[in-house]
């Protein structure tokens, strides 16, 4: 029995996986690769982002400006002739992963509420320097960022300004940073994580370093939003301070909400979802926000727990196939 479910598992995740490699073979232009392509940047943003908030319980609104840090080092390095595209965003990740535990340690000692506001205050105060800063940031937008171009390996030349390779480069980040997440959830730090989100006093009371985990979290959530930042600084090949804003983290917590926090899946199926939808909307543009704005509230009032949740719910037999 166990090896058939395994068996059925195995195949299902084969399919996926065959479709993911397929789908700039098969979907209809430029367009829809840009989408895919986006797709997999924001669940590598979503995926870190859940690591904060739905597995160590840490309401973070800064998350938008992590990312907009990782992509304006990237790109500055880049555009100012310093680095090419491959060390600048090793450069970004480190940068920003150091300032992640920097600025989470103090930040931190708060609780509830005031961590939100904290790191509410951090996003702005970011998209402001971003955008006030231009001598360095380049104001309202950062331009001429030349991405990865072509790279040779072993006489095989990688085009990176193809749409399709550069697909399959984000596709391949993502499904890493899917594999570091679920392994590090899976693991004694995982488990330290989760304690502390269900209870923090408690679990101090049985020798866990709360704020050492949390600061952890925190820093790897930093890092992995820098990743996609860089990511996305190459692909677009310009950038503005509007990545780096509230509206940025107010958007990839309800991905989280909406997905499921403190799920796998929810990670993905959030930005699924709300990256698509308003995409599909397109042709009732009149309507859209209002269209969008009731599918969110459906979803907020019988999913509380969000979509892989409530699937969770409905049988304990898809509760095991969805993590």
């Amino acid at each position: 029995m166990a090896g058939n479910f395994i068996s059925k598992k195995f195949w299902i995740y084969l399919v996926l996986i065959v479709l993911l490699i397929a789908l700039p073979w098969i979907t209809t232009g430029r367009y829809g690769i840009y989408l895919a392509t986006m797709v997999a940047i924001f669940v590598i943003l979503v995926m870190s982002l859940n690591l904060v908030v739905g597995f160590t319980g840490q309401i973070s609104l800064a998350h938008g400006a992590f990312y907009g840090i990782g992509a304006y080092i990237c790109g500055i390095l880049q555009v100012r002739g310093i680095l090419p595209f491959w060390p600048a965003l090793v450069v970004a990740i480190l940068v920003t992963g150091i300032l992640g535990i920097l600025v989470g340690i103090p930040m931190l000692r708060t609780r509830g509420p005031y961590f939100a506001i904290g790191t509410m205050c951090l996003g702005i105060i970011v998209s402001l320097v971003l955008l006030n800063w231009q001598s360095l940031t380049g104001g309202t937008s950062l331009g001429g960022i030349r991405g990865p171009g072509k790279i040779e390996i072993g006489g095989w030349v990688i085009d990176f300004l193809s749409s399709k390779t550069y697909y399959y480069l984000v596709l391949i980040f993502a499904a890493l940073s899917i594999f570091v997440v679920y392994r590090l959830i899976h693991s004694r730090v995982g488990r330290a994580f989760m304690a502390i989100r269900e209870e923090e006093e408690l679990a101090e009371s049985i020798g866990v370093n709360a704020m050492k985990f949390k600061v952890l979290s925190f820093g790897i959530g930093a890092l992995l939003a820098a990743l996609a930042g860089g990511l996305y600084a190459g692909y677009m090949g310009a950038i503005d301070p509007d990545i780096a804003s509230v509206g940025m983290s107010f958007n990839l917590l309800v991905m989280v909400l909406v997905g499921g926090s403190g799920t796998m899946a929810g990670a993905v199926v959030g930005p699924i979802l709300l990256w698509m939808l308003p995409e599909w909307l397109q042709a009732a543009q009149q309507y859209r926000p209002l269209i969008f704005g009731f599918i969110l509230l459906l979803i907020i009032i019988f999913m509380p727990r969000g979509i892989v949740g409530w699937a969770r719910a409905l049988h304990p037999k898809i509760a095991e196939w969805i993590s």
